[in-house]
């Protein structure tokens, strides 16, 4: 059976979650499967990152900047048709093989449309419907995105396929900078992701705010991310904060950094209005650091145990989460533990099979 596999978001240089996905998916695959042939589509910016990977699969290059999906990939599966083609970030081409897969990671732009462009709203939407007009495997890695599908879109229950996320618990095992190993020397309260609306920053800063007015309680907050929709917002709430000069904002940092400041942090702080699965949250129970998250959309299901819960919306729930986990040795110790538990849920080979099972499935 040939497979083939978009992986032209795979070898995008800063990779966010969905490319993450792609990548390291790839990786699985290529270790739990050595029946299978697989083309793997890339574009011409190609970085030699699959060069490596096992005989039975190649790297298909397709020299097209503009429309590579709509015209570029489509016109390779008109000529070279695999068995199946997957897409595992973005939207499936005009053509495809008969049995196509794609994962369908949130409907953030259903929640937020604000913090989308026209454009964008319109390729979420058009990669759904052409999803269902070609009856495609649809996978999903978190209940609520299953549930939104259905609620917005009617999808088919036989359509969608639930596969656990991979996650990779090795830390990146590079060195991190001077600046971070610097932040890191001081307890710190710590947020990872886009510094966006939908990520609750406002209140979680009004939250930071309420916790500071403990006497004893000298942490700083430190924001890894890079700005996006509404961080003028974030930024005005941060500079009219009387701690100010506390809350540290690092920008995208590497894989090094993260884990240093993962590691060293009192406790993870994601009060999301929005998750289509809240993979820092992950990283966090690796790190053996306690959570603070919301108890709404994906965060539940990923956090199970391992995290106190909270009203989003409430700054003071917040405060008075993060409050009890800095002044409860024993909570903190409790939700270490759990978090670490939940983390057996979660492999990469486990994702990686159950993916296969799909790909094969017709």
């Amino acid at each position: 059976m040939i497979i083939g596999i978009d992986a032209s978001r795979a070898i995008t240089k800063q990779k966010t979650g969905t490319e993450k996905y792609s990548r390291d998916l790839i990786f699985a695959l290529a270790k739990v499967d050595k029946k299978n042939s697989y083309c793997l589509y890339v574009g011409p910016n190609y970085d030699s990152s699959f060069d490596n990977l096992p005989k039975n699969f190649k790297v298909v290059i397709i020299n097209r900047r503009k429309l590579w999906t709509q015209i570029g990939l489509s016109l390779e599966m008109i000529s070279n048709k695999p068995d199946v083609l997957f897409v595992p970030s973005h939207i499936l081409p005009p053509f495809t093989p008969k049995h196509a897969v794609t994962t369908i990671h949130d409907l953030a732009w259903k929640y937020y449309p604000e913090a989308y462009s026209s454009k964008e709203i319109r390729l979420h939407d058009l990669g759904i419907r052409r999803a269902i007009k070609k009856n495609a495997s649809i996978i999903v890695y978190s209940k609520s995105t299953s549930s939104d599908l259905k609620k917005y879109y009617k999808v088919d229950e036989k359509m969608i396929c639930f596969v656990p996320m991979g996650f990779n618990s090795e830390s990146s095992g590079g060195t991190a900078s001077e600046k971070i190993r610097d932040i890191s020397e001081s307890p710190y309260i710590l947020f990872v992701g886009r510094l966006e609306s939908k990520k609750n920053l406002v209140n979680l800063v009004k939250a930071y705010e309420m916790l500071r007015s403990e006497r004893r309680i000298n942490h700083r907050l430190v924001l890894v991310g890079k700005p996006g929709y509404g961080y003028e917002e974030i930024k005005k709430e941060i500079e009219a904060s009387k701690f100010s000069d506390d809350i540290v904002e690092t920008g995208f940092i590497s894989d090094a950094d993260r884990d240093l400041l993962n590691k060293k942090a009192e406790l993870f702080a994601f009060p999301s209005l929005f998750e289509g699965f809240g993979y820092p949250i992950l990283e966090a129970f690796v790190a053996g650091i306690p959570v603070v998250t919301s108890k709404i959309s994906s965060m539940p299901e990923v956090a199970g145990h391992g995290a106190i819960l909270v009203n989003p919306k409430k700054p003071f729930e917040i405060a008075a989460a993060m409050s009890q986990i800095i002044n409860k040795p024993d909570l903190k110790s409790k939700l270490i533990k759990a978090g670490n538990s939940e983390l057996s849920k979660y492999s990469w080979e486990t994702c990686a099979r159950a993916t296969l099972k799909v790909l094969e499935s017709k």
